[in-house]
């Protein structure tokens, strides 16, 4: 008799798969049953923004990252196969108990839930005042009014950036929302802004100052050399856009008088930074305070096509206005 021993080592290696794959399957639920529980840090009594635009794989990531799902991979998976990522609403979602990263999906996926957002972009170096009428604009309920008094004393520190808010956002909300931005944003440079000469204040007002004197990421580093080095040597700052600030008038409407203005945002009369920031700054421009580029320049114009024209003495300082400034 012929055994064939190919065909029984076969049938013995099955024998021996078929646990292995149910343990395997076992090992693979209990997983995916444990990394779709509630997290432990589950965000109670807060509320997930889900911006437009965002991709399966952005939205998942933020979930994970604000605790919502304990892995975005499970929870991607979720999506992909028990639901339709388009069908996902952008808003804001409030959560009062911890949920499965099923109930979560299930929660963003039905067109009953999320807010309608509104975009609201506020630009670099705008002052709060600005901020306000901008949200004023584009937020049929918001109080500009109560805002500005809510924000009194924060000029420098309400963050620029373009956010997507419910239409009903209050002013007190969207003030929290621009203070935790600027400490998220700038938490990453807390240590060289305490360590700075200037100081969290002084910092964040040449910042504000360079958004309004320079207009690449050069030329704030370079006029933040600049600056500093005038204030390290008691020389006055001769900052148009400081008087701007007091005025309310664009830079372009300065008149000679304007500058001979008694106010201590007058850089031209009064040495030193101006009291407060004249604007809120962007990242660019507190990087630039703190990582200047090194030069020997004390001086800088900017010609009518915002070109700069650095120079190391008045001389040639003289020299560039009478050749770029016509």
């Amino acid at each position: 008799m012929i055994i064939n021993t190919n065909r029984n080592g076969f049938r013995f290696l099955w024998l021996w798969m078929i646990p292995l794959v149910l343990i395997a399957a076992v090992l693979l639920a209990l997983l995916f049953w444990w990394q779709t529980r509630p997290s432990s840090a589950f965000p109670v009594d807060a509320t997930i923004t889900i911006a437009r635009g965002l991709s399966a794989a952005d939205i998942v990531r933020q979930l994970e990252e604000e605790n919502a799902v304990r892995s975005s991979f499970f929870a991607h998976i979720i999506l992909l196969a028990w639901h339709d990522p388009n069908n996902v609403k952008a808003g804001s979602y409030y959560f009062d108990a911890p949920l499965s990263a099923f109930s979560v999906i299930d929660r963003i996926t039905r067109d009953a839930d999320g807010d309608t957002l509104v975009r609201l972009t506020l630009p670099e170096g705008y002052t709060t005042k600005e901020f306000a009428l901008l949200a004023t604009a584009a937020l049929p309920q918001f109080d500009g009014t109560e805002f500005l008094n809510l924000a009194d004393g924060l000029e420098g520190r309400l963050f620029p950036d373009t956010y997507y808010i419910p239409a009903d956002f209050t002013a007190s909300e969207l003030l929290d929302l621009l203070k935790s931005t600027y400490e998220e944003k700038t938490s990453s440079k807390n240590e060289l802004i305490s360590n700075h000469t200037l100081g969290e204040d002084g910092v964040i007002t040449l910042a504000s100052l360079l958004e309004r004197e320079a207009n690449t990421e050069e030329s704030m580093k370079i006029v933040s050399n600049i600056l500093q080095k005038r204030l390290q040597m008691g020389m006055r700052l001769q900052v148009d856009a400081s008087i701007e600030y007091v005025l309310g008038r664009p830079l372009n409407q300065l008149r000679a008088e304007d500058l001979e203005r008694d106010t201590p945002y007058n850089t031209y009369l009064y040495a030193g930074l101006p009291p407060t920031p004249i604007g809120n700054p962007g990242l660019d421009s507190i990087n630039a305070v703190l990582e200047p580029i090194e030069t020997e320049y004390l001086y800088y114009i900017t010609d009518e096509e915002g070109n700069f024209h650095y120079a190391e003495t008045f001389d040639e300082h003289r020299a560039n206005i009478a050749n770029y400034l016509k």
